[in-house]
């Protein structure tokens, strides 16, 4: 396999953010007395879907997302209120989020195992990045982490893949592999960024036909060690209720 570089998405790849984000999704709807329902949750997520696709494309900014999402969100309850100070509740919540995805600890030591170079490669707000992964003890796996917030640019931009490239002094791109959850932002930028990549549909969710097109497809983390021609310890099987 001539992968050595592996670039690791975070939420929803290697931690649960659907577990932290409904966490801390109850907690900004308990302190505003609101329903808590299917409806109220699928009303916010489809605002901040909306804000963070526009986000990826440069329509808008960092601080625009984090300042409107709630604002917006709750002024369909009919509520006025800053949407930093909401914001800052919701993170506060978000940074307390270890839960790993599922088999992420068994692969991630395998991979270390075998020589290969793990990193990470994130959009998000760096200090909730750094507090989830050392919360999560994963630390210890990554050679490098790489923030969208502390680089100034997001993915799909291709800047955000270079700053990668110059910080492990390489243009060797075929040693990389990026691994991720998400079409639009993690499949598009290794695709800008002349990379090969896995998609990680977990949830095993149809395709669109528009869709970018990853190099590989995974709906198990394990399916990567099949990928690399990793066999499973013997002991790891009787581990997985750990991850």
């Amino acid at each position: 396999m001539k992968y050595k570089k592996i670039i690791f998405d975070l939420d929803n790849t290697v931690l649960d953010f659907r577990d932290t984000e409904e966490k801390a999704l109850k907690k900004v709807i308990d302190a505003y007395d609101l329903p808590y329902t299917d409806e109220t949750i699928a009303m916010y997520k489809e605002i901040n879907h909306g804000l963070w696709q526009k986000l990826e494309q440069g329509i808008i900014s960092r601080e625009m997302l984090f300042s409107s999402r709630f604002a917006l969100f709750l002024e369909g309850f009919g509520l006025n209120v800053d949407g930093n100070t909401v914001e800052d509740l919701y993170r506060q919540n978000l940074g307390q989020g270890y839960k790993k995805m599922d088999h992420a600890h068994e692969l991630l030591t395998a991979l270390k195992k075998n020589g290969y170079h793990i990193y990470a490669g994130t959009n998000g707000v760096a200090k909730t990045q750094w507090q989830r992964l050392a919360g999560a003890e994963l630390m210890h796996f990554f050679e490098e982490v790489f923030i969208s917030e502390e680089i100034g640019v997001e993915k799909p931009d291709p800047q955000f893949f270079t700053h990668i490239f110059d910080t492990l002094k390489t243009d060797n791109k075929a040693e990389f592999l990026m691994v991720g959850d998400s079409l639009t932002s993690d499949i598009q930028g290794a695709k800008n960024a002349g990379i090969d990549s896995v998609w990680y549909n977990f949830s095993e969710k149809p395709v669109d036909s528009e869709a970018v097109e990853s190099t590989f497809s995974i709906s198990n983390l394990l399916e990567l060690l099949t990928l690399f021609g990793i066999e499973r310890e013997k002991s790891a099987l009787h581990l997985d209720h750990l991850d």
